[in-house]
């Protein structure tokens, strides 16, 4: 874009800044964004291990596997329960301290769960691990759009969340495979030294980090205001949809090999290709949450709608049900990164927090809902299930794109997101008062005549009622 004397204000201007944003963040600060990715997957790496190796853990602690899968969902309830609490206590602390601290915790835990002589210990180990994990996937998405420039938040959203995404793909297969060699403890303890040596490593790397100045203070501010409202409304809805996505998911080799028709040896190929599919919708998330911020996420619930429908009119048909099963890995791809980036956008900074809080708290309940809803569907018929996702998810998207048209609120603003707020324009290079012309004013909206200011650098974003 240009301003309004002709000057070129595109993205080559980098060092410009953003109020609340520090002046560096128009370029992304990439060690500090891969070191937190890295975080991220070692701490989901944490989490999942449980899940695959349920014989190994019984056999150690003298229990049945079955008994053991109360690792994995004591850790989702503890995030449920302790997710916001938690966030509030913590509230004072900076942020570029809280989540190594946080992720030593992690640490801390994981080596209690590994070297726990019953069960009971190793559980307890779980549920502080949880916690801390909690808190620090809810500290690290606000972290993050707070180092970066409101344009970029999408990208650097998807780079961080590459971790959790590997660490399904490498981190528990690798899990998996080295516990036959070396046993389920060490596998254990050997997450748990990684985790200690990534929270070292994030202390001089977070203390140089940027941090808007002012975070403190709105950390320790952080309360319910009204832009609660759509940030709370757009994670339930999303959410939803996440239920939608876990009904299915869960019992996806069923789909295949009872609803689809294929022989169980096609089970494998299906999933690599919805891997695949996944991995590009986490690619595209950087570009299209930030080119499409308010249209991204209803379109993404959408696409799954879409792909639940598929399964429902012809799961029989190979051409359908392989497009359905790309369609569906690319939604799934997309839907975290876009899910978490729009409702930490819709907040207000002093809500910002408790909205990060409230992401992973309701991505954590959706993922119980959609396993419990599908146990319950799947026992009255497998071919049940996608008519079930598609009616939640349909309830979901149909709030998303209510909410769709709710813009961002302005830095220091505690109202509700104006519907028709603008998209941000840069229109001066010097602190002026200048008008801006009808060609540059966003849906159309005209001013009569009055002038605004601009300062340097600064976008300047307006809804309608200031913008008349």
């Amino acid at each position: 874009m240009t301003d309004i004397d002709g000057s070129n204000t595109s993205e080559s201007t980098t060092n410009e800044s953003t109020a609340g944003i520090p002046p560096n963040a128009a370029a992304l600060p990439w060690p500090r964004l891969i070191a937190l990715a890295c975080a991220a997957f070692a701490t989901v790496t944490m989490e999942m291990l449980p899940s695959g190796l349920l014989p190994q853990i019984g056999r150690g602690l003298g229990v049945d596997p079955a008994v053991v899968g109360m690792l994995v969902t004591a850790w989702a309830l503890t995030i449920v329960v302790t997710g916001i609490p938690l966030v509030r206590i913590t509230r004072k602390a900076r942020r570029a301290r809280l989540i190594p601290a946080a992720l030593g915790v992690v640490a801390a835990a994981g080596a209690a769960t590994a070297f726990a002589p019953t069960f009971e210990t190793a559980l307890l180990g779980r549920v502080i691990a949880a916690a801390g994990h909690g808190v620090l996937v809810a500290v690290i998405v606000v972290y993050v759009a707070d180092i970066v420039a409101p344009e970029r938040i999408g990208r650097a959203m998807a780079i961080v969340l590459a971790g959790p995404t590997i660490a399904g793909f490498v981190g528990l297969p690798l899990g998996i495979a080295l516990a036959d060699v070396v046993g389920w403890r060490a596998i254990f303890a050997g997450a748990s030294v990684v985790l200690a040596v990534i929270a070292v490593a994030l202390v001089p790397l977070l203390a140089d980090s940027g941090e808007s100045v002012g975070t403190a203070d709105r950390a320790s501010a952080a309360r319910w205001d009204r832009s609660a409202i759509p940030s709370v409304g757009t994670a339930v809805a999303g959410a939803l949809v996440l239920v939608g996505h876990f009904v299915v998911f869960t019992y996806v080799s069923l789909v295949v090999t009872d609803v689809a028709q294929y022989e169980p040896t096609g089970l494998a190929w299906f999933l690599a290709l919805f891997g695949a599919a996944g991995a590009v919708g986490l690619v595209l998330s950087a570009w299209l949450s930030d080119r499409w911020p308010r249209a991204t996420l209803p379109a993404v619930a959408l696409a799954m709608l879409a792909a639940f429908a598929l399964v429902t009119i012809a799961p029989t048909t190979p051409a359908v049900f392989v497009t359905a099963i790309v369609v569906w890995g690319t939604a799934i791809g997309l839907l975290p990164p876009v899910f978490q980036v729009r409702v930490v956008r819709l907040a207000s900074a002093q809500f910002r927090s408790l909205a990060g809080a409230v992401v992973i708290t309701l991505l954590n309940l959706g993922v119980a809902a959609g396993a419990a809803l599908g146990s319950l569907v799947a026992g009255s018929g497998t071919d049940a299930l996608a008519p079930v996702a598609m009616a939640v998810t349909a309830v979901g998207t149909i709030g998303l794109l209510l909410l769709g048209r709710v813009g961002e609120p302005t830095e220091g603003d505690t109202s509700t997101p104006n519907s028709a707020v603008a998209d941000e324009v840069v229109v001066g290079t010097a602190s002026t008062t200048t008008p801006v012309p009808d060609s540059l004013r966003p849906d159309g909206v005209r001013q009569r005549g009055e002038a605004v200011a601009f300062e340097v650098g600064e976008r300047e974003t307006c809804g309608v009622e200031q913008c008349r």
